[in-house]
């Protein structure tokens, strides 16, 4: 069973996992904690893909710190790996090799591979073994829900004034939230692997979808929704405009049922439609850049994010308009609303929010400057295991509370 001391030391090895955010993805977020005599005596987490996982580092931290992790309990928050067939050698053996007593593990590894053999392994080496019970596991589980989900995790993030606008007068573009929310838009932006926005944001608000203000750890792919591409081309996703730090195409999603049947994902050959123009079209946003990927509506979600537009891909933000944002609601896995204090009074023609579906489950709240954002979880998505703070609510959480 476990003790209220190895929940508290499985929750801090929780928050070392969450460290890693932005950087091991696609594999998932984990740490390790070694206790010796009540006492933390290493520390380690998963640190960036193909790096060592958290069981490793936890022991380099233990050895630099001149500790001896024989006879420790490691507390990890999944499941130490024991197959081979991946870029890194397996974290069981390591564990059995440093002599530690004692392993109380968060939840299993989903992966077939591993899925209750890690923790066999384990056990055969006389190692006793504590998994942690069900209604705790799942807030584990949470935590590595894009890798238990994949192709992709899906955050909506929108902002808007206290009167409920998330635009002025006939939506024309308005600053709506203050700096402290929109560093943490842009830390959110780098920890992404694409962000997409449909063609109507690309018209009206004319953005870069560039991380800006905060370290960089990935520059995510920009991706457009566009229908028929209507997206401007003088616009500061594409060309000269286009910052060229970004090292990342604009990809254009467009649904080509309305022009000429073609292959579902194919980007190569596009049918001739004199009459509207299309293959026009095509050939001045490739002059641009941008690489035009058609897509019938039904495989939307499914090519998304595949490997022909963001390879390996695990995270994706929508910035949405409030018509995207009501299509998409129903089947993203989180939700981030910014609540500025201040309203708009815009009048009838500005755009409101996107209504917020009892099926989302608010986990967590926090003051930004003039600003409030708010997070929620979708009850109703398959990733959801537990109503518990993403990763990157927790780290926005204690930069703004420890500042």
């Amino acid at each position: 069973m476990l003790s209220p001391f190895d929940e508290t030391m499985l929750r801090r090895a929780l928050r070392v996992a969450m460290n890693g955010r932005g950087r091991v993805e696609p594999n998932p977020m984990v740490g390790c904690v070694l206790v010796k005599n009540d006492q933390i005596i290493a520390e380690g987490h998963h640190t960036h893909f193909g790096g060592p996982h958290a069981e490793p580092a936890a022991l380099t931290d233990c050895a630099a710190r001149g500790n001896d992790p024989r006879g420790a309990t490691a507390y990890v928050t999944l499941e130490p790996c024991c197959h081979t067939n991946k870029k890194t050698p397996p974290c069981a053996p390591r564990l059995i090799e440093a002599g530690v007593a004692r392993a109380v593990i968060g939840c299993l590894d989903p992966n077939p591979d591993v899925d209750g053999k890690g923790i066999a392994m384990l056990r055969a080496a006389g190692i006793e073994v504590v998994a942690a019970p069900p209604p705790l596991a799942a807030e584990f589980l949470q935590l590595i829900a894009p890798f238990r989900m994949p192709p992709f995790y899906t955050t909506l993030k929108w902002a808007q004034s206290a009167d409920g606008y998330v635009a002025g007068a006939g939506g024309m573009p308005v600053r709506i939230s203050g700096p402290q929310a929109n560093l943490a838009v842009h830390r959110l932006r780098t920890r992404c692997d694409s962000i997409v926005i449909s063609s109507r944001t690309a018209e009206m608000d004319d953005p870069s979808l560039t991380v800006r203000g905060v370290e960089i750890i990935r520059r995510p792919t920009r991706i457009i929704l566009d229908r028929s591409l209507r997206t401007p081309l003088t616009g500061k996703l594409f060309g000269a405009a286009s910052p060229t730090a970004t090292g990342q195409a604009v990809v254009i999603l467009t649904d080509f049922e309305q022009f000429d049947p073609m292959e579902a994902g194919a980007e190569t050959e596009f049918a001739e439609s004199p009459a509207r123009g299309l293959s026009q079209k095509v050939l001045d946003f490739r002059e641009q850049g941008a690489r035009v990927i058609g897509i019938s509506a039904p495989d939307l979600l499914s090519t998304l994010i595949s490997s022909a537009v963001v390879p390996n891909g695990s995270h994706v933000l929508i910035e949405p308009g409030p018509r995207l944002a009501a299509a998409a609601l129903p089947w993203a896995d989180r939700l981030w609303v910014i609540h500025s204090s201040t309203p708009l009074d815009a009048g009838p023609s500005a755009p409101e929010a996107a209504a917020v579906s009892a099926a989302y489950v608010e986990t967590g709240r926090l003051t930004l400057g003039n600003d409030t954002l708010v997070e929620y979880l979708n009850r109703n998505a398959a990733s959801f295991v537990a109503a518990t703070p993403s990763a990157d609510f927790v780290l926005e959480f204690e930069r703004a509370t420890q500042a």
